[in-house]
């Protein structure tokens, strides 16, 4: 099966910087505006082009998830050089953790702006027309999505700029930008193609009007408009933009191979191993870049991998509640954790028996990573000794050379079908039909094989079934980037009584939190860049 990765490779070097001719003007190697924009397959590449922006280091290819993942509290952070971020005041507010996130995304934003200044101009089939706007939308709102989320005051782009004059924006309200995500959100399922309609493209991998809904709806519930949300995620489920389900096999959402663009997946990231021969990370891409994740470094089990961000006793307690109706584990902590299971003598990571690993013989015979001890997993300051060996294996591919050297092909899927059953039942919570809520909590529960509550859950009052929710997304969503942005919209970090009472207990990190430090800083360099017209979030000054 073809898809977007393929076509994305062979032509990305061209348009590194396209539209850049009021800086570039008499380089000849550059396609510049003046002489692109012009061909139907100019739409396309140009559309295409924009899909690179999330294989960036400071988008999905690294930063983003494991900023996201790293402050939550189902992790914690390991080495001295992530821990940084975690503590929420030792990082610096320069450095390559918030410089890289807001340049990556503001390149999205910049090739979405160029798709929609140009393409209306050209004369193409008026389909395929519609759906690379529709696919401008998307990027862009997702871009601005998640910027807000990470820094909340941004500058908003709605055109590409014409002059450097038009780069020297200053921040808008965040609700002025919200607005515009939304409206993005809109127009990109009015648009894009539905899922049948791409997969007879060939060309998978492409914003759907799924994932546009799926976006609109999270864009909502992070400004509490839960009935906004509502009807977009309902439609997902009745199956207005295309057939989403549950997989059989949880793990299958996040291994290599035929499981990748499953029926569960909503929008993925598209990684291929086969191609290019440079690993890039930031900048104007080449050709020969490799289009590979380079997040599975981090997470993987030292000695494998670095394990700069491991489990916390949180989560690792939460799959304890509850085991499946036969008596075993939960399938998700299976196929989130690796952990040593003293009943099982065969149970077995990388390949080798636990027992090798677990009592370092394995460093014996060979060590990917010279020098590094499988035991400094603890955190002594969060109660945590060299004992605690619990490890991430969600998204790691489980092969020692590929997890040493940050290379993954393993698709990130941004958003899953149980992520919108649950955001579903918290919708329906907060209109006050806990019952309903009850019942698409258990349809996530009956995949992992758990008893079923929907009974006891149906007569919980609202606040128990919130708390409930927590729990349940908890479970299915950890590592996935999405249990900070869910901390955030509950509004845990909203006062230091959420924070003494909710956070610090689950991960004691949270006892550094300052307010307002839930949004990362501004780029120093974007600040100085603009004379001071990019202010500083105010808890960073």
């Amino acid at each position: 099966m073809r898809t977007i990765k393929y076509i994305l490779g062979g032509m990305i070097g061209l348009l590194a910087s396209c539209g850049e001719d009021f800086v570039n003007l008499e380089n000849p190697n550059l396609a510049t505006s003046s002489d692109f924009w012009k061909t139907e397959q100019d739409a396309v590449f140009g559309t295409t082009a924009m899909y690179q922006a999330l294989i960036y280091d400071g988008t999905y290819m690294r930063k983003y998830p494991w900023m996201m993942d790293v402050r939550a509290d189902d992790a914690y952070n390991v080495t001295p050089y992530t821990y940084v971020m975690s503590n929420l005041t030792k990082y610096t507010i320069g450095g390559e953790e918030v410089e890289q996130p807001w340049e990556c995304n503001y390149v999205g934003i910049w090739r979405a702006n160029q798709v929609l200044d140009n393409i209306p101009n050209i004369t193409m089939d008026e389909d395929l027309k519609t759906r690379c706007l529709g696919e401008a939308h998307f990027i862009r709102g997702l871009s601005y999505f998640n910027l807000l989320n990470e820094f909340k005051y941004v500058v908003m782009y709605i055109q590409s700029p014409q002059s450097v004059d038009d780069f020297y924006n200053p921040q808008s309200e965040p609700e002025v930008v919200w607005d515009l995500v939304y409206q993005d959100f809109k127009d990109a399922i009015d648009m894009c193609w539905d899922k049948a309609a791409i997969v007879k493209s060939g060309e998978i991998g492409r914003a759907t009007k799924a994932a546009a809904a799926a976006f609109l709806a999270k864009a909502y519930l992070m400004n509490g408009r839960f009935a906004d949300a509502q009807p977009y995620l309902k439609n997902i489920i009745d199956g207005a933009y295309g057939s989403y389900s549950l997989v059989p096999n949880y793990r299958d959402n996040f291994i290599d191979g035929s499981t990748e663009n499953n029926d569960e997946s909503i929008f993925e990231i598209q990684y291929d191993m086969s191609f290019g021969s440079t690993q890039g990370w930031i900048g104007d891409p080449g050709a020969d870049w490799q289009k590979q994740d380079g997040y599975n470094k981090s997470l993987a089990a030292q000695p494998f991998g670095w394990g700069d961000i491991a489990p916390s006793i949180y989560i690792w307690n939460a799959f304890q509640e509850e085991k499946t109706i036969d008596g075993k584990n939960d399938p998700r902590m299976e196929a989130s954790l690796f952990f040593y299971h003293p009943d099982s003598a065969e149970y077995s990571i990388y390949g080798f028996l636990q027992d090798e690993v677990y009592t370092n013989q394995y460093f014996a015979t060979s060590k990917p990573l010279d020098g590094m001890n499988f035991a400094t997993t603890g955190r002594s300051d969060l109660g945590m000794g060299d004992d605690y060996k619990v490890f991430i294996r969600k998204y790691v591919t489980e092969d020692p050379v590929l997890d040493a050297a940050w290379k993954s092909g393993i698709n990130r899927r941004l958003v899953r079908y149980a992520d919108i059953l649950l955001l579903y039942a918290e919708c329906l919570n907060e209109a006050g039909d806990v019952a309903g809520a009850a019942s698409y909590i258990q349809m996530v529960r009956d995949r992992a094989n758990l008893l079923d509550r929907e009974t006891e859950f149906a007569a919980f009052s609202q606040q128990q079934m919130r708390d409930r929710i927590d729990h349940e997304r908890l479970l299915e969503l950890c590592f996935e980037a999405w249990r900070y942005i869910d901390l955030l919209r509950w509004g845990y970090f909203d006062t230091q009584d959420k924070v003494n009472t909710i956070l610090i207990p689950r991960d004691p990190e949270f006892k550094n939190w300052i307010p307002g430090r839930e949004y990362l800083a501004i780029p120093p360099t974007e600040i100085e860049r603009t004379n001071g017209i990019v202010n500083q979030n105010p808890a960073w000054n």
